[in-house]
């Protein structure tokens, strides 16, 4: 047996190791405000972040994380929103034993340019490999839009990301919204049909640089 490759196989495997686990931290139930701090920290930055909770009873749950309140974790796990505690927590939907703050990539910050047309078509441009895309800036949309699918993507985004959506102006001929850090996903699925005129910043956490505008900033996490 070659030793010398063996050695090289085991520290490759080990670097590797390394490697995913600057991206997972693992804390003790009991160390919840660690967690919570090290999560929103990520979070704030654009991160998509995962949050795995063991239980004191022993079930695992994971969802994504949606916002931090002193001790208190709240995620979003199969549509639902749960609170997430430490083990002795009294008011939170589960109570930790162990907690794993899990994400990926980088987040790219670039400066979207005005853009005129359809929203799908506009977002599909915008659309590329990654773990999350999220829009902050002025949107003004043309003709009727419906009150019922703007209250549907505010809902969306102020409940269940870490986001959110002003309507500053409705009538009969437009409307001007203003978002923060409202994934795109949402603007395609309730204004895709309507012709909007947009421009802001876009946050695209992913692995590499890999869209044609101007880069702000890079951050690590």
């Amino acid at each position: 047996m070659d030793w010398r490759k063996v050695s090289a196989i085991v520290v490759v495997i080990s670097l590797l190791g390394v490697a995913i686990n600057h991206y997972i931290q693992h804390y003790q139930g009991g160390e919840i405000y660690e967690a919570a701090n090290h999560a929103f920290g990520l979070l704030t930055k654009g991160f998509n972040v995962t949050v795995t909770v063991e239980t004191v009873n022993g079930k695992t749950v994971q969802g994504t994380l949606l916002n931090v309140q002193g001790s208190t974790i709240t995620i979003v796990s199969n549509g639902t929103v749960l609170s997430v505690g430490g083990p002795s927590a009294t008011k939170e939907d589960l109570k930790a034993k162990l907690i794993r703050v899990d994400y990926s990539g980088k987040v790219y910050v670039y400066k979207l340019p005005p853009q005129l047309g359809e929203m799908d078509d506009i977002i599909n441009s915008l659309t590329v490999e990654a773990y999350s895309e999220r829009f902050t800036g002025v949107i003004y949309i043309e003709g009727n839009v419906s009150p019922i699918e703007l209250g549907m993507l505010k809902y969306k985004a102020d409940y269940m990301t870490y986001g959110s959506v002003t309507i500053n102006q409705i009538s009969y001929n437009g409307a001007m919204i203003t978002t923060n850090r409202v994934p795109i996903s949402y603007l395609k699925a309730y204004l895709g049909d309507c012709r909007v005129y947009m421009y802001g910043i876009l946050y695209v956490n992913s692995e590499e640089r890999n869209l044609p505008l101007e880069l702000l900033e890079v951050r690590a996490g």
